[in-house]
């Protein structure tokens, strides 16, 4: 991972085409503009990963429809569904203790 400084108003390039821009710093919050061309996607991470669950939803349920592919998909709702309250815990933990 490459990690890289900036200061309000100061930018970085992505390619030849996608510039971050760094708009404001509030506490612990960085607000972000992106300037991409309108093809490019842009998605939040847990969006992101949430777009590929349901892609592999999808994939296990096109490929057979037994009771096997079933408890497959059981256990992956189950498996992000403990994720996503692991992620809920650590923010409500960090929010509780800043002032």
């Amino acid at each position: 991972m490459l990690v890289i400084s900036r200061k309000v108003d100061e930018s970085l390039v992505l390619g030849d085409d996608i510039v971050v821009t760094i708009l404001a710093i509030e506490g612990d919050r960085v607000k972000i503009g992106i300037a991409a061309p309108r093809d490019t996607i842009i998605l939040r991470q847990e969006i992101y990963q949430a777009v590929q669950d349901q892609v592999k939803i999808q994939e296990l349920l096109a490929k057979e429809t037994e009771p096997n592919t079933f408890e497959q998909l059981r256990k992956l709702l189950v498996s992000e569904s403990e994720n996503e309250e692991k992620e809920e815990n650590k923010e409500q933990g960090k929010s509780e203790d800043t002032p």
